[in-house]
């Protein structure tokens, strides 16, 4: 596998129209793989000058995007001279140094173009997540919207958004501090500062900055220690001005294992759900991608794996990937079948059954023993509501369905209406277990 990487993405870089045809042939066919360790790949080229035309130019850009997509990792990609070993030696040293390099120490390479407001799709899933992070970039440390706390499942594109909102304040105030870092890499460094006893130096890094990114917090649970000083570090900055942004897998009614003073705190500033990405916005980001490497795949194959890659945005990518290399290893030649048959791995068997609104509503109705009619009635009685509730949630969360198209199936109710439904219905646990039990009716149908 190792040996075939460099000539897999060359393959793939063949077909990016992107790419000069006498660049490629005259430089990337007749360059070579060196070593491949520690996911670093190391390539050599035939003189001084090519490697000139590679490093640091447009080329490398589609040579990391290639590799990428052939390891399916974060693989750093060093050049060399053909021949020159120690500077093949010294390539994977220097560079295996920087890996292991504590990552919570801030380095701008955290906050690049590669994640911007300009590149995140929006869609009806993420709109007003995206609306307010804006917001806080153009204007951060307003006492209203800090923190801004983003919570959402996995690969929905939190992170996305949270570092986006630091490389727009680097942008519009350069003299401003932003640190981006994980809850995980936050713990890790202040329990060596207390085994160093080094925490001034500790709370000199976190709190003596502009903005505070920091992701993943539901890692706090279980330490209370470090909730602690995270919760004064929060005082700190808030207090004199400066703006968090927060990113979490649940809302902070659904941690009861952090300290209230951080949950209530949490609470008391901007909360922005990010629900799956609905159908329009899966088709959205997939043909940006194609556009982005220059080709193109049959409608046929976009519209199957826009309908049935639906859980996040990373299985979207992670499906992309897939048929790209293959689109490369074949020439081209690509088909659905053939899709489909790579792509079973990642889609769950219950996707390939026609589920539509009317079985969710079938379900929803035998198991609160309430006839279809009312459920989609405006009637206001607190069991109703709450089936419907559900009904819309399960609605949202198995068919990726847009809150208007939702609203407009229940009795035309708002966008916000469906939104706030969901986004209570999320919060209570009691209703949260109701709909695993009915999805799990639905897939077993």
């Amino acid at each position: 596998m190792n040996e075939e990487i460099w000539s897999k993405a060359l393959k793939i870089i063949s077909l990016d129209s992107r790419v000069d045809e006498i660049y490629y042939n005259t430089i990337l066919n007749k360059m070579k793989q060196v070593s491949y360790d520690n996911d670093i790949l190391v390539l050599s080229c035939r003189d001084d000058y090519s490697l000139s035309l590679v490093k640091g130019q447009e080329l490398e850009g589609f040579i990391k995007s290639a590799v990428g997509m052939v390891t399916d990792r974060d693989t750093s990609v060093m050049y060399v001279v053909e021949g020159d070993n120690a500077a093949a030696i010294n390539s994977i040293v220097s560079e295996t140094k920087v890996k292991e390099k504590d990552r919570s120490a801030f380095s701008s390479s955290e906050l690049t173009d590669e994640f911007t407001f300009e590149n995140f799709i929006v869609g009806d899933c993420n709109r007003f997540a995206h609306a307010s992070a804006i917001s806080v970039a153009e204007n951060p440390g307003l006492r209203q919207k800090n923190p801004l706390y983003l919570w959402g499942n996995s690969g929905l594109g939190k992170t996305h958004l949270m570092k986006a909102v630091g490389y727009r304040v680097k942008q519009l105030y350069p003299n401003k501090k932003v640190l981006y870092t994980t809850c995980e890499e936050f713990t890790n460094a202040f329990v060596s500062s207390l085994n160093t006893k080094a925490i001034d130096d500790f709370r000199k890094k976190y709190r003596n900055i502009d903005v505070l990114l920091i992701d993943d917090i539901q890692f706090l649970i279980n330490k209370e220690g470090t909730q602690m000083e995270f919760f004064n570090t929060f005082e700190s900055l808030v207090s004199a001005g400066k703006q968090i942004v927060i990113t979490s897998d649940k809302s902070p009614k659904s941690l009861p294992e952090l300290d209230p003073r951080l949950t209530t705190r949490f609470q008391n500033g901007v909360m922005m759900d990010i629900q799956p990405p609905d159908y329009e916005t899966r088709k959205a980001i997939f043909i940006n991608k194609m556009n982005s490497m220059g080709i193109s795949f049959d409608d046929d194959i976009v519209e199957y794996v826009c309908e049935n890659v639906t859980n996040n945005v990373r299985e979207l990518n992670g499906a992309f990937n897939i048929i790209s290399t293959y689109y490369a290893l074949e020439n081209g030649n690509i088909n659905l079948e053939l899709i489909m048959s790579k792509l079973a791995p990642i889609i769950s068997p219950s996707k390939n059954k026609q589920i539509t609104v009317e079985v969710v509503i079938d379900a929803v109705s035998k198991y609160y023993d309430i006839t279809p009619d009312k459920l989609l009635s405006n009637v206001r009685s607190a069991d109703i509501v709450n089936a419907r509730s559900v009904a819309m949630y399960i609605c949202r969360d198995l068919l990726g369905m847009q809150y208007t198209k939702i609203g407009e199936f229940f009795g035309g109710k708002k966008h916000s209406t469906v939104m706030h439904a969901c986004n209570k219905l999320a919060d209570d646990p009691a209703l949260m277990s109701d709909v695993k039990i009915i999805e799990k009716r639905i897939a077993d149908i």
